[in-house]
Order: structure tokens, then C-alpha cells, then sequence
């Protein structure tokens, strides 16, 4: 019988990880697993735990959370050299879950299917530089209004889910423009005036946001997006409502490209959205990471 190992964030999304655990034990039990869990007690848990841990009798990880924890799992493999070399799966118990959007696999009987079955794919992820700390993002690294939209909803977390809607509708309200310097795949630097930008590994984030309709895990590339700061509170309110099915990229206001790497320089103390989280600091270096990540699909 082969080990796994279950990473369960508790307070992740719907807060019913451990109760999705045990109701799907007889079926761990019918694939002859031996299912070890670690639960999760706070931010940057996984992460540490991963890197000290040795994850060598362990045949996969699956990881019970939301894209933070997703987030949290790869960094922490990273920074430990075991990312290539370890087998990922992902139940969607999250507040967002932009990963299984794109694997098409959100229901939680199938994600367990594909979780403890035999089919593995490589995906890219994103290798994130920040002032004080590297990260692996599997989903977006966000600036501008698409981090401190979470900002708030953060302080928002009490009222659950829709914690996203509220804050954006917020935000939206009180539209601000944010200024950089930005570089793209190593060219000379250009101050930029905006109100977002944001890089792509996936197609889908937040809560089923089209944003990248073009991109993808396995395209080698990132998706950058840019919406200029000119724009009125309604075409922002007029993109967010066509974020849903991917029809924003045909405004003539938000420019989509792909890129290998690029790199925001606020000049002060700012807050990025990577995979949902919230890192503080004044500059992000990101770079395409090309079949990076092994996961069940």
C-alpha cells in the first residue's frame, strides 16, 4: 500500500476540509492508500512545514485548500529543491479554487478521482522575487487594484465568500490610479500609470474570473494584463461584468500580452496578490517557471 500525504488547511473557504477528509476516507481506504494528514493552524504553515519536512515515503501530496495553500505547498517545495520532484494533487475546498477552474475538476468527487488515480500532467507555475522572500504562484501575481481589492476583503473574511464581490464593488467605488516602473522580458524600463496589472498562469481566478482566456498552464508563458488608469468607474464596472466570460480582453482599454518576465517597481512599500495573498513590498521580480508542477488530473 502506498503513503500519502493529505495538507489540509482548516479555515480554507467553505471551512470544511476536515469534513470532506472524512467523508471521503472509504474511498482512500478502496485505492489502498495509507492516508497521513497535517492540519494546518495559520499563514505560512504549509510553507515551513513542507521545507523541513522529508517527503521521500510520501507517493503524493494532496493538498486540501484553497489557492493560497496551493501557493504556500509549492513555495514551500521550492525553497527546499523538492518542487520537480514531488507529486501534487489538489482538492478544492477554497474560497476561489482559480486552479480547478482550469482542470475542470471543482466537484470534489471527481477532484478525488483525479487525486488518488494515475494520470499526471507538468504545468508551469510562476518563480515570484520579491523584496524579502521567493515564492512559487501557481495561479496570478496581481498589482494595483487587484491587491488591495484584497486588501479589503481580507477584513472582510468574516462574511465569507462573498467577501470578493463586496470588496470589488468597494474598490471599484473608489477608483485609484497606481504608479510604477515596469519592465517586460528585460527591457528598458517604463513609468506606467494604471489601474491594474496582472500576470497569468491560469486562465481563471478569484472566484471563476475569465481572466486570461488565451493562456493556460501549459503554454510556457505568462498572460500580462494592463487596463489603463484613464479609465471611468463605469468601463471598470463594464469590465468586471465581462471578466466572467473572458470578454474584457476585446476592450480597448485592457491590453493583453504574453510575456517570460516582468517586473513592477512601486518605489515604496505596496501590496502584491499572489494566488489570493497578500505580500508586502516594494517590488516583484516574476518569471515563467515551464513545467514546473506535477499534479493529478
Amino acid at each position: 500500500m502506498k503513503s500519502i500525504l493529505f495538507i489540509i488547511n482548516p479555515k480554507s473557504g467553505i471551512k470544511k476540509s476536515l469534513k470532506v477528509f472524512e467523508d471521503n476516507q472509504k474511498k482512500i481506504n478502496q485505492k489502498n492508500f495509507i492516508a497521513n494528514i497535517f492540519i494546518t493552524n495559520g499563514p505560512g504553515h504549509a510553507e515551513r512545514f513542507v521545507q523541513k519536512e522529508d517527503l521521500s515515503e510520501y507517493d503524493r501530496l494532496i493538498i486540501m485548500g484553497g489557492d493560497g495553500t496551493i501557493n504556500e505547498v509549492l513555495s514551500g517545495l521550492y525553497l527546499s529543491n523538492k518542487l520537480e520532484s514531488t507529486n501534487i494533487a489538489i482538492i478544492p475546498t477554497g474560497s476561489g479554487n482559480s486552479v480547478m477552474h482550469d482542470l475542470n475538476l471543482l466537484d470534489i468527487d471527481k477532484a478525488f478521482d483525479a487525486a488518488l488515480g494515475s494520470n499526471i500532467i507538468k504545468i508551469d507555475s510562476i518563480l515570484t522575487q520579491f523584496d524579502n522572500c521567493t515564492k512559487i504562484s501557481i495561479s496570478i501575481v496581481g498589482w494595483g487594484m487587484f491587491s488591495y481589492g484584497n486588501v479589503l476583503a481580507e477584513k472582510l473574511r468574516f462574511i465569507g465568500t462573498i467577501r470578493y464581490d463586496i470588496a470589488s464593488i468597494i474598490t471599484l467605488l473608489i477608483k485609484k490610479s497606481y504608479q510604477a516602473k515596469l519592465t517586460i522580458d528585460e527591457k528598458p524600463e517604463n513609468e506606467i500609470s494604471c489601474s491594474f496589472l496582472v500576470g497569468c498562469n491560469s486562465k481563471h481566478t478569484g472566484k471563476g474570473m475569465y481572466i486570461a482566456p488565451n493562456g493556460g498552464f501549459k503554454d510556457r508563458v505568462i498572460d500580462f494584463v494592463t487596463v489603463d488608469n484613464k479609465v471611468s468607474r463605469l468601463q471598470i464596472a463594464n469590465l468586471f461584468s465581462k471578466v466572467y466570460s473572458g470578454k474584457h480582453i476585446e476592450l480597448p482599454y485592457v491590453q493583453m500580452e504574453k510575456v517570460n518576465s516582468f517586473k513592477i517597481n512601486s518605489n515604496q512599500e505596496t501590496f502584491f496578490n499572489i494566488d489570493g495573498e497578500l505580500v508586502k513590498s516594494k517590488s516583484v521580480y516574476a518569471k515563467v517557471f515551464p513545467n514546473s508542477v506535477n499534479i493529478y488530473v
